[in-house]
């Protein structure tokens, strides 16, 4: 894998990634805001009420994930008809959702016990009706790489959601003005996918069979991707109230949302770079080790950094009445940390035309996952049991997903070894250091600024002292050392600049 210069594969991902990764921590800045603020404006219920809603509204939008986007990024030189006839398709797919939610939304009282969601429900389904229209040719901006395009088209109508929400919630104080805040954001997407891109979709059905022989797969597997979710949050909704509801997804959000707002745009990035190189093994290999290596990085630094932060954390973000979540966050920052050794697997059996594999192999997941959950979530009502529960199945499932990724690819044990070991020892180390200090320490906002300034100085100097003592091989930690390189460098010229301004 080449890595100097800038027209390598690695070098595509990574500056990708800077791009995918500064869209999601834009976009998650003003989701932290907006759950800061919304927290003390709303109640538990009505953050329980809107989870509820979108519990059904998620599963059927879950229909929409056709893979037909994937199918032509993938597709060495897709026509204007592949392109019309993925954007019919996801028009047709959009109305249909959103009439089976209409549908659907008076039965879920049978299930959840609360009428409030029904009339939620049945005003999100225009959500999916307004996503159905968005313009096919945005496409293009992930296919051509050019994924500063990507940054502006998303956070953009994540900016006029985050306003309308707050907004809204000042003068509602209710959950009305999540819903508000989901539905603008939406709309304002499809807008701006029209303004962005000067492609003008219009009706076609020329390439369906060749589009859906590929996207079928990656249709069944994001099915089972969502209900692995939510499997947990489906289990909390029987059993329990809106109140327990809220409390269980806002310790979800906050505990997962720093590891797969790293991790997930990262795995975005590498399909289509992967699909520039899906004939070169050797490559696909390399890239496929490299990404595993980052999620692996930022999985047990933020999974492990969350979990000794959220005693101190918890009261001063999010305020004293919802320091009960506390031991919650804890293990589902675990669970998150261990769910990223997952990270790029799928994607690099779609790249390599194996898309079956992955979506049997989610299937099984999401089976064995509620096999546990359900009968836990019954018997205890506890949730505290539930989260550990989900913690232990997704670190015995992990190793099935990287023994068929590995068979397919040639990746070893050995392979796999070297790009996780590192990170891991760093984790151990950062727990060594910071555990026993917040033992002497008292809690509060002194010993959460230390904890995270010492974790982190722990965390890297651990991780580069051992890449160092390791030969510095070609892995995640010669491309965070080449960001800090950049990064130095780009603040010595703006600093040059400034000076020079001055004179």
């Amino acid at each position: 894998m080449s890595d100097g210069g800038g027209r390598g594969p690695g070098m595509h991902m990574l500056r990708g990634s800077a791009w995918m990764i500064a869209l999601r921590w834009a976009i998650r800045l003003t989701g932290v805001v907006s759950t800061i603020v919304l927290a003390r404006l709303l109640t538990p219920k009505d953050f329980g009420v809107v989870a509820i809603a979108m519990i059904v509204v998620g599963m059927f939008e879950t229909l929409n994930l056709t893979g037909q986007g994937l199918a032509i990024i993938r597709h060495e030189d897709p026509t204007r008809e592949h392109y019309d006839t993925a954007w019919t398709v996801t028009v047709l797919i959009g109305f249909g959702i959103a009439a089976a939610i209409l549908i659907a939304a008076p039965l879920t009282k049978i299930y959840f016990h609360d009428e409030r969601s029904i009339i939620v429900m049945q005003c999100l389904a225009l959500r999916a009706i307004m996503g159905g229209f968005e313009n096919i040719g945005t496409l293009d901006f992930r296919r051509d790489l050019k994924f500063g395009r990507v940054f502006g088209y998303n956070f953009y109508a994540k900016l006029i959601s985050f306003v309308i929400t707050i907004v809204a919630a000042v003068i509602l104080r209710n959950y009305w003005a999540l819903v508000a805040g989901i539905l603008s954001g939406q709309f304002a997407r499809t807008i701006l996918s029209y303004v962005m891109h000067p492609y003008r979709p219009r009706i076609s059905f020329a390439k369906m069979s060749e589009i859906w022989s590929f996207s079928i797969w990656t249709f069944i597997r994001s099915l089972g991707s969502y209900f692995l979710t939510q499997v947990d949050v489906i289990a909390v909704g029987g059993v329990a109230g809106a109140s327990s509801m809220g409390r269980y997804t806002m310790a979800k959000d906050i505990a997962s949302s720093p590891t797969f707002e790293i991790v997930t745009p990262m795995v975005s990035v590498l399909f289509p770079v992967m699909a520039r190189y899906q004939n070169d093994p050797p490559q696909l290999r390399q890239l496929y080790l490299r990404i595993l290596g980052w999620a692996t990085i930022i999985g047990a630094s933020t999974g492990v950094g969350i979990w000794l932060v959220a005693p101190d954390m918890v009261p001063l973000v999010l305020g004293s009445k919802w320091v009960d979540i506390t031991p919650l966050i804890g293990w589902l920052a675990l669970n998150a940390s261990v769910a990223t050794l997952n990270s790029g697997a799928y994607t690099t059996l779609d790249v390599i035309g194996l898309p079956h594999f992955g979506a049997r192999l989610q299937w099984v997941r999401v089976a064995v996952l509620a096999a546990a959950m359900f009968p836990v979530a019954y018997w205890t009502h506890s949730l505290l049991t539930l989260v550990i529960t989900r913690f232990v199945v997704t670190a015995v499932l992990v190793p099935s997903l990287l023994i068929v990724t590995g068979r397919r690819t040639g990746v070893t044990w050995r392979d796999y070894a070297s790009a996780l070991w590192r990170p891991f020892m760093a984790g151990v180390t950062m727990v060594l250091v910071v555990w026993p200090l917040n033992e002497i320490l008292p809690g509060g906002p002194v010993r959460l600024v230390l904890d995270m300034v010492l974790g982190t100085l722990v965390y890297t100097g651990t991780l580069m002292a051992l890449w160092n003592l390791s030969g510095r091989p070609v892995s995640a930690e010669r491309d965070l050392l080449s960001l800090l390189e950049r990064g130095q460098i780009m603040f010595g010229t703006i600093r040059a600049r400034v000076l020079k301004a001055a004179q």
